[in-house]
């Protein structure tokens, strides 16, 4: 079965594909994850926040961020490293956007990681593909801050 290519290009007369199913959840995922939340006008639920946040002031110890550091109220109370488990990190978030927006995957879970030295977040997606039941693994990292 095709699946559809991001970004969406038309070669030939038609939409590029693929018939490997789990190129299509990367690229999908990929999308999710780059996209700013709020930035598609037709969905602005779309998206992920970490995009947006490039900018802002990350409080390494107890992984909150704020928008200037005199500012002792945080945008955002959730933890950068933590799994979709705990509702209080963007994990969690992300988690349910991914649920949300790709219906192939089933059972996801999603940890993300905040490596200090690296200045990056590392993304980790887990879950099975509905169509075959195999397990599903994408892996990513975001430099950040």
């Amino acid at each position: 079965m095709p699946h559809l290519l991001t970004p969406l290009r038309i070669n030939k007369g038609a939409l590029n594909h693929t018939d490997d199913i789990k190129e299509s959840l990367n690229l999908s995922i990929e999308l999710l994850l780059n996209t700013p939340l709020g930035c598609v006008p037709s969905d602005p639920e779309f998206g992920f926040v970490f995009t947006g946040l490039k900018f802002e002031i990350f409080e390494e110890n107890n992984g909150t961020i704020h928008t200037e550091s005199n500012d002792l109220t945080p945008i955002y109370k959730k933890k950068v490293s933590g799994s979709s488990k705990n509702i209080q990190t963007f994990a969690s978030e992300l988690n349910e956007t991914i649920r949300q927006y790709e219906p192939r995957l089933r059972d996801t879970a999603t940890v993300m990681t905040y490596i200090r030295e690296k200045k990056e977040i590392l993304v980790a997606v887990r879950g099975v593909i509905l169509a075959t039941l195999e397990p599903y693994e994408y892996r990513t990292s975001i430099k950040v801050w």
